[in-house]
Parts: structure tokens; C-alpha cells; sequence
């Protein structure tokens, strides 16, 4: 046992020197261009071989005849600016009417049961209104891409005139191109030119280059606000033009042979055409596009990058856009419809983009040394950056669902990578410019979604009760997150991007929100969290927050209750013979007895070093007798509902050790007794946490960079 712990070590040391090494013979433009999360998961990345415990459902399947209305279904439920499905941060609830109703019964006002729906599926016109898309659904037509009968329309039929299309590619270039390029400006603008001088000329443009022309005016219209269309495209409503463009870049890609070509041109239109799809609505068929697009991708050499290849500055520059855009693609469809995202970060050494403005690249023959100013790929760089980090969170949840590594390992993982991103990032940009305050929040609320992603199966939780100060960082994380949202969307100053929030973020961590404010209505940040929810669902402000809360999850009941039914799923075996208990949080109904466990003794020569218990927090004790695993109702959070088992004990002889931070975690192997293995609250570090998340001496909360800026309060939408 102590040579294995000794042979560790070494293998750790010998591993942190090569990176050392690795490190210090590295450009400086390099280092740039290397993901802050790859850093911060080399430096806390580990495995303990644990128990798998099945807490939660990966994946659901349905019943054949569950189509109805198509991919309609896939989009969940509106409860007013929140949409939420049956997956909800990539694990399914298939019961999460059930879950909501034994948490509030008897409870609910009067008259509020749930619509019924019964018999077949029925078609779009018959769906209530709760269930049919939003204006931001746009569904890709398979028709172009899969092949369709007889001739594909000319693009002369959905070509606008010159004034109208001049004025889309400004609305690109002002409200697109900002925050989601997928093309280097300068020559954007050469390659439109090029398109109206071949049109004038009475030539045919080559498909690839109509794809990538009609894919940024397609994506400049969507980003019109419907109240302030411009006057050179009042002809026509914002409806129409999207409509038309979006057949003619369909069009475009098809004659293109998008499916089959070697053209970086034609995956770069095909990708700026996915960009404004994939926002707060996708279904299945965006999912499935995105997954072919990444294939394509990967035949073409994208995910190598391009200085390997010998190219030159900007044919590299434009290729990691492509790529980078296309595994912010991959994590937002992975999000909305599962199963897990199709991209791995061991698949690709595609670089992140130099931090420089696009003029310098448009001749440059080396590539241009990164700058420590804000820059027209400032912004971009900052979300390619953080969606690696969620998509190394996409692992560590599916590792912490199987007990290979500590929440205290994540956590710190995370914090590291908020600090440093706060570090490289935040002098770069002067808040009193509107690009560079919205990029700001845009990567205040993505960091605060890590701590969000990671805890929320924790919260609520009855039989593992999430200690107080881990409580109260999802929820001060899931308030901030709502109030930059609010932010994004409302600030005047930020109308031009206000279009792309739903790529950012739906307003699901609300019914975290809403769950906590139900169970413990005098909590501390209750006048916060009924702001938040007062905007995302239009309550009635006159209400007492009891009779709102109880209103609020009774809609969110019945809802689901008329979507669950549609959506015809059938989830594993053990969650449908689970029964719901009304207990959802402890501490706020009946508590149980607790049962006192007898510690047990480590061998002779074995020292155990047990992590630290937070003050005032009692974990779950196991039972002194064995007992038949019985799941209960365990609350919902960010808009998932949990089901939970007691503490488990692991297996005979198991054998568990972990290496953090220089502390060592040992559990006796097989030459000697097992020490029981609680829930993953057991194994917190609380003197790792306690110095991750300090408590702020003046307000009592965490004292954490960015909770409390004055810089970055709410506008005053409320008044």
C-alpha cells in the first residue's frame, strides 16, 4: 500500500515537471494561444476508481409512435422567458411533473390541476400554446440537404436588391460579426464585392461564395429588431426576409455539395448559417446537422491547426474561427438535446485565434505577436475560452457521477480558471465602451455557469443535504447569472446584441431559483431572487411570495405534466420504481432521525487522514445495518428534478485514493478493512473550499471576485 502511494507521487511530480519543461521552452505567442483550460486541467486532473452510483438518468428512449408533432416536442415547455425540456444540463428528469408535485403537495391553490391531453399526439395547430416554439426556432430544412425532387431554385429568386443586401451585410458587421465571427472582415468585404461584380456581369457567382453571401445576410436579418426594421428593407416584414434568406443559404449550400466538399468556404457558410439556429430553441434536427458538420470538419483537416499545414496567418486565422465556432456548436446543441458532447479534447490540436485586430492579419506573411489590448478578437477569444472549460466540466460531471474525482478537485479546477480568466482578460476592457462591457458580462455569466453545472444536482438534495457554504455559492452564482442576463437583454446599450442571448443562456437556473426561495423563503438573498424571477416569468409583483412561489411551480407542474405525456418517454427501469417523497429539502420539513455510525478502525501503521467536516454542517451518517436502497424525491434544480439514494456503501475490499494538493485522501484497500464511502459531500477539503470561497467581513456572503462589483449592478428594468 505504501509503495503504491510512493510510485503516485512520483508519477505526479514526473508529470508536473514535463509540463514545467513543456512550458518554459514555449513562445510567448504559444502560450497565448493555449487554452486557459487545458492549463487548469493539467495542474488538477486526477482519477479515483470509486463506485459508479446511478443517481440520475444519462439517457431516456421513446416510444415509436411518440413523433406527434415532430421536432416541435423537442423544444420543451415557454413558462415566460424560460424554456425547459426533459434534459436540462444533459441528464433527463422523465418525471419531473411527479417530482414537482410531491415537493409542493398539498400545497397547490385551488384549481390548479393540469390540463389533460390524451389520445394521439396531435399535430402543430392542436399543440397549447405553452408547447409551440418562440420566434427564435428555426428549423433547417432537410429537404436541401438530403436531397429533394426536381430542380433547386435559381438564386436570383431570393437575391435582394443591391440596397437592401448592402444594408444586411452592415447589420452583419454590426450585430453578428462582433460577438460571433466565423470570417476574417476585410475579406468578407473583398468576397461580397467580388459577388455583386460577377452578378452586374451576368454571371452565376460559384456556389460556395453565394452560401457564405447569403449566410451572413441571413444571419444580419435575424439580428434586426422587429420594432426598428431599417427603412431600406420596410417592404417586407423582419419575417419575410428571414424566411427568403434562410431558403436561398439553404439553396446555396446544396448546389455547394456541403455534404461532400473539400471547400473550407463552404463548412465556413454552412457554420455561419448553424450560428443564429442554435440559440435559445434547438432540436434534435440542429443536433444532428452539427454532428455531420463536425465529421466534415474532421475530413477536412480543421481540427489540425493550420501552422501545421505551413499556411499562411489568415488562412490559419479563419480555420480556427471555423472550428472554434464549431465546438461552441457542439457544447450548445449537447446542452439543449444530449447525449454528450461529440468533440473530445484529445481529438484536436487546433489553436485558439491570435488576440489581434483583423487588419493585421489581412497581409500579414508571420503571424502577428498577440497584443495586451482589447481587439476586434477579444471577444471571441474569451468564449472559445470558457466553452473549453465547459466542455472539460462535461467530463468531470460524468466523473464525479462515477466517483473518479472530489467535488473539492472540480471546484478548485474551476475557481483557478475563473481567477486566471479575470486575470488575463479583465484590463483589457474598459466597461464604459458598450462592446467591451458586453463582453465583460458575457464572461462573468459563462464562468459563473461552471460553478451552476457542477452543483446543481447537489442542491435540494434530502438524503445528501448540500452543506450551507456550497449552497450558497450555486445560489449567489445562479442570481448573478440571471442578473447579467437581465443585463445583456435589457441594457440600451447592448440592442444590437441583445439577439444572441439565447446562445448564451435560457433561463433555466430560475427554477433553481424558485425552489430555493419555496423551501427557504426568509433566505438572504430572497428579495434578489424574487427581482430575478419577477422579470423571467412576469409574476404580479403585488402578490406575497408565498402565493407566487406556490403559483409558479403549480404552472411549472402542470405544464410538464401535459409535455411528459406528449413526449412518450420511457427512462430506466429503477427510476420508474422509485416513489416520490414531499421531503425536498432538509431542514425544511420533518427531519429523520439520525443514525449514528461506529467509526471504524484503520489498520495498524495506517494513518487516515479524513477531510474536514464545514462548521455547522452534519453530513448523511450511514446505517448501522444493511437496508434495501430506496430513491426518494430530492427537489429540483436548474430545472432539473432529482431523484436521490441514500449514502451507499462501497464495495467489499474497495480501494480508493486520491492526490490533492499535496494532501493525501486514503481509504485501506483489500489488506485491510474498508472505511464506508458517504456521499460526495464526504470528501470535501473544507480547508481547500474555505480558501477558495471566503466569507466577505461586511456582508456576511461569499467574498468572491465579481459578486459584488458595483460596476455591474442590474439596470433598472424593474421600475
Amino acid at each position: 500500500m505504501r509503495l503504491a502511494e510512493i510510485k503516485e507521487k512520483q508519477g505526479t511530480l514526473e508529470r508536473e515537471l514535463e509540463r514545467d519543461v513543456a512550458k518554459s521552452t514555449t513562445s510567448k505567442s504559444a502560450q497565448q494561444q493555449r487554452s486557459l483550460a487545458d492549463d487548469i486541467a493539467d495542474d488538477y486532473d486526477e482519477e479515483r476508481d470509486l463506485e459508479a452510483t446511478p443517481l440520475v438518468a444519462l439517457d431516456v428512449t421513446y416510444e415509436d409512435d411518440a413523433d406527434g408533432a415532430s421536432d416541435m416536442i423537442d423544444l420543451g415547455i415557454q413558462i415566460g422567458r424560460m424554456r425547459i425540456t426533459e434534459r436540462i444540463g444533459g441528464l433527463s428528469r422523465p418525471r419531473i411533473s411527479e417530482e414537482i408535485s410531491a415537493g409542493i403537495s398539498g400545497s397547490k391553490p385551488p384549481g390548479s390541476q393540469p390540463p389533460q391531453q390524451g389520445g394521439q399526439p396531435p399535430g402543430i395547430d392542436d399543440l397549447p400554446e405553452f408547447l409551440k416554439p418562440g420566434d427564435q426556432y428555426i428549423v433547417p430544412s432537410s429537404g436541401f440537404f438530403f436531397g429533394q425532387i426536381g430542380e433547386p431554385p435559381s438564386i436570383l429568386q431570393f437575391l435582394p436588391y443591391r440596397a437592401a443586401a448592402d444594408r444586411l451585410m452592415k447589420q452583419y458587421f454590426v450585430s453578428v460579426h462582433p460577438i460571433a465571427p466565423c470570417s476574417h472582415r476585410p475579406s468578407l468585404e473583398a468576397t461580397y464585392a467580388t459577388f455583386w461584380e460577377e452578378i452586374n456581369a451576368g454571371f452565376e457567382p460559384r456556389p460556395s461564395m453565394q452560401a457564405i453571401i447569403f449566410g451572413a445576410m441571413f444571419s444580419g436579418a435575424l439580428s434586426i429588431d422587429e420594432a426598428n426594421v431599417p427603412h431600406e428593407l420596410s417592404g417586407f416584414s423582419k419575417a419575410s426576409w428571414v424566411a427568403s434568406l434562410k431558403v436561398g443559404t439553404e439553396s446555396a449550400l446544396s448546389q455547394a455539395n456541403f455534404l461532400r466538399t473539400t471547400k473550407v468556404e463552404t463548412i465556413q457558410a454552412f457554420i455561419m448559417y448553424m450560428l443564429p439556429l442554435c440559440r435559445a430553441e434547438v432540436s434534435r434536427a440542429h443536433s444532428v446537422l452539427v454532428g455531420a458538420a463536425v465529421r466534415m470538419a474532421e475530413c477536412m483537416g480543421l481540427h489540425r491547426d493550420g501552422e501545421a499545414y505551413g499556411l499562411t496567418p489568415l488562412e490559419t486565422h479563419v480555420r480556427r474561427l471555423i472550428w472554434h465556432q464549431l465546438c461552441f456548436l457542439d457544447i450548445r446543441t449537447c446542452e439543449a438535446q444530449g447525449p454528450r458532447p461529440v468533440i473530445r479534447r484529445d481529438d484536436y490540436d487546433t489553436r485558439l485565434p491570435l488576440n489581434c485586430n483583423e487588419d493585421d492579419l489581412t497581409h500579414a506573411v508571420t503571424p502577428p505577436a498577440p497584443a495586451e489590448v482589447w481587439t476586434t478578437n477579444t471577444l471571441p477569444l474569451i468564449r472559445f475560452e470558457i466553452n473549453e472549460m465547459m466542455r472539460i466540466i462535461w467530463v468531470d460531471r460524468r466523473r464525479l457521477e462515477t466517483r473518479r474525482t472530489t467535488l473539492t478537485s472540480v471546484l478548485t479546477k474551476i475557481e483557478n480558471f475563473r481567477r486566471r480568466m479575470s486575470e488575463k482578460y479583465d484590463h483589457l476592457l474598459d466597461v464604459t465602451q458598450p462592446i467591451q462591457r458586453y463582453a465583460k458580462c458575457v464572461m462573468y455569466l459563462l464562468t459563473y455557469r461552471l460553478h451552476v453545472m457542477v452543483l446543481h444536482p447537489y442542491h435540494s438534495n434530502a438524503a445528501n443535504p448540500m452543506p450551507p457554504r456550497l449552497n450558497q455559492l450555486l445560489i449567489t452564482s445562479g442570481i448573478m447569472i440571471v442578473e447579467l442576463a437581465i443585463q445583456l437583454e435589457t441594457n440600451p446599450n447592448f440592442r444590437d446584441w441583445a439577439w444572441y442571448l439565447g446562445a448564451f443562456f435560457q433561463y433555466q437556473v430560475a427554477l433553481l431559483l424558485a425552489t430555493e426561495v419555496y423551501f427557504r423563503p426568509q433566505s438572504r438573498e430572497a428579495d434578489r431572487i424574487w427581482s430575478c424571477l419577477d422579470y423571467v416569468f412576469g409574476m404580479d409583483r403585488r402578490l406575497p411570495p408565498e402565493a407566487k412561489a406556490i403559483q409558479l411551480l403549480s404552472e411549472i407542474q402542470g405544464k410538464t405534466a401535459v409535455y411528459m405525456r406528449m413526449r412518450r418517454m420511457r427512462g430506466p427501469t429503477s427510476l420508474s420504481r422509485a416513489v416520490p417523497g414531499p421531503n425536498a429539502v432538509v431542514g425544511t420539513g420533518n427531519p429523520s432521525p439520525a443514525v449514528v455510525n461506529q467509526p471504524t478502525q484503520a489498520p495498524p501503521g495506517i494513518t487516515q487522514d479524513i477531510p474536514k467536516v464545514e462548521p455547522g454542517y452534519t453530513p448523511p451518517m450511514q446505517a448501522g445495518h444493511p437496508m434495501q436502497p430506496q430513491m426518494v424525491f430530492a427537489g429540483v434544480s436548474d430545472g432539473q428534478a432529482l431523484w436521490s439514494l441514500p449514502p451507499n456503501r462501497p464495495s467489499p475490499g474497495s480501494d480508493s485514493s486520491s492526490i490533492e494538493q499535496g494532501r493525501q485522501v486514503t481509504t485501506p484497500g483489500q489488506g485491510g478493512t474498508s472505511m464506508p464511502q458517504g456521499s460526495i459531500m464526504d470528501t470535501i477539503d473544507w480547508d481547500t473550499i474555505n480558501a477558495l470561497f471566503p466569507n466577505d467581513p461586511q456582508t456576511g456572503g461569499l467574498s468572491i471576485h465579481g459578486f459584488h462589483d458595483p460596476s455591474f449592478g442590474v439596470a433598472n428594468w424593474a421600475a
